[in-house]
C-alpha cells in the first residue's frame, strides 16, 4: 500500500500524519477509509496542511472520476479539460467543510464530487454557448453567490423528482448526510438507499446532459 508523510499541527502539536493514498479504482478498503474519515474529522480548524494531505489521498481517484465523466459528456459543455482539473481542489475543499463528519467520507465524495463537476463545467461553458435556459453560474460570482446558485440548480432539479428522490438528492448532496444514516432515519436497508442513489444519478446525469 502506497502512503506519504505529512507533518500536520494538530491540537497545537506537530505530529506525523500518515495519510494512506487511496486506490484508483474498486472498492476502498474500510480500514483505509476509517483512516483517512478519522483524519478529516480532525481538521475542525481547517488545517491547510491536513487538507493538502487528505486531497492528494484522494486526487488519484477523483482525478479517475473526471476523466470518466469527461469521456461521458462533461466535454459536451464546451469548457477545458484543465480547467476543471484545477476545480478538483476547490469542490473538494468545499464538500470537506459541508461534511457532516458522520459515516464515510469517501461515500459521501463519490456522491457529491460528480455533481459539483457538472455544475462546474456549466458554470465554465463559453459565454456564447447555447444552453437555453438551464442554470448557469455566472463565472465572476465570489464563492458565496455561486455556493448559493448550485444550491438553487439543485433544489430545481429535485423538483423534478419523486418524494423518495428528491429528499435523497438534498438529503445526499445538499445536506451531506451519509447513504447510511439516511437509511436509517427512512426504515431502510443501506443496500436498498444506495441502489436507489446509483439510479438517481445515472437519472441526473441524462437529465444534465441534455
Amino acid at each position: 500500500m502506497s502512503v506519504f508523510l505529512r507533518n500536520v499541527p494538530i491540537d497545537s502539536g506537530d505530529r506525523p500524519v500518515i495519510v494512506p493514498v487511496l486506490p484508483v479504482r474498486g472498492k476502498i478498503d474500510d480500514s483505509l477509509d476509517r483512516i483517512v474519515s478519522d483524519l478529516a474529522r480532525l481538521d475542525s480548524n481547517n488545517s491547510p496542511a491536513l487538507r493538502n494531505s487528505l486531497f492528494v489521498a484522494y486526487a488519484p481517484r477523483l482525478h479517475r472520476i473526471l476523466i470518466r465523466l469527461w469521456y461521458r459528456n462533461l466535454s459536451e459543455f464546451g469548457c477545458e479539460f484543465d480547467d476543471l482539473e484545477q476545480e478538483l481542489f476547490l469542490i473538494f475543499d468545499v464538500l470537506l467543510d459541508r461534511w457532516s463528519g458522520a459515516g464515510s467520507l469517501s461515500a459521501y465524495l463519490h456522491g457529491a464530487v460528480p455533481w459539483r463537476l457538472y455544475d462546474a463545467a456549466r458554470r465554465l461553458a463559453p459565454r456564447d454557448r447555447q444552453l437555453g435556459d438551464r442554470p448557469v453560474a455566472a463565472a465572476n460570482l465570489d464563492s458565496a453567490n455561486a455556493e448559493a446558485e448550485m444550491v438553487k440548480l439543485l433544489e430545481a432539479l429535485a423538483r423534478q423528482l419523486s418524494s423518495f428522490d428528491r429528499d435523497l438528492l438534498l438529503g445526499h448532496v445538499r445536506d451531506g448526510k451519509p447513504l447510511s444514516q439516511i437509511a436509517s432515519e427512512r426504515g431502510m436497508s443501506q443496500r436498498t438507499v444506495r441502489r436507489a442513489w446509483l439510479r438517481l444519478q445515472q437519472h441526473l446525469r441524462r437529465i444534465l446532459a441534455a
